[in-house]
């Protein structure tokens, strides 16, 4: 997945996966207009997918691995897996990860959180821009007047 943004009025709650942060400002506006207390701010954050944890296992199953030994084997086992290199705990490693994300994915497994970063502050625009110059026409004004009289009835 691309880069994908998304909108707040509260700076907890984010919603939607837009492409632009500027789709994700127009949505919230739009969908401020409906709001009966709208907002004097929106916050927009760029998504950040969750890290499913499927790395960096190897040495601790290979730690394991030797002691696991150590006690069904004793002393004699006391040297298994000491001289692992790098390269092959790498190796080791990149062949856990791939077979935990077959995993999780053949398992439907795989995290649908979602953390949000970066999150700017824009204040939010009066909603419906046009609102107060409809006011200025609408019916209210058609009412008519009231004539006041000089001795306050």
């Amino acid at each position: 997945m691309g880069r994908k943004f998304a909108y707040s009025y509260d700076r907890e709650d984010f919603l939607g996966a837009y492409d632009t942060p500027e789709q994700a400002f127009a949505e919230a506006v739009d969908r401020m207009e409906g709001l009966s207390s709208p907002p004097t701010t929106i916050y927009i954050g760029m998504i950040v997918e969750p890290d499913p944890q499927a790395a960096d296992h190897a040495q601790n199953i290979i730690e394991a691995m030797n002691r696991r030994a150590h006690v069904d084997f004793g002393e004699s086992a006391s040297r298994y897996l000491k001289k692992v290199t790098p390269a092959q705990v790498k190796e080791l490693d990149e062949a856990l990860a791939a077979t935990i994300f077959d995993w999780l994915r053949k398992n439907s497994l795989m995290p649908t959180f979602v953390s949000v970063r970066a999150v700017r502050e824009y204040p939010a625009a009066f909603p419906g821009e046009g609102a107060i110059a409809r006011a200025e026409t609408d019916e209210v004004h058609d009412i008519g007047s009231v004539e006041q009289t000089t001795d306050g009835y």
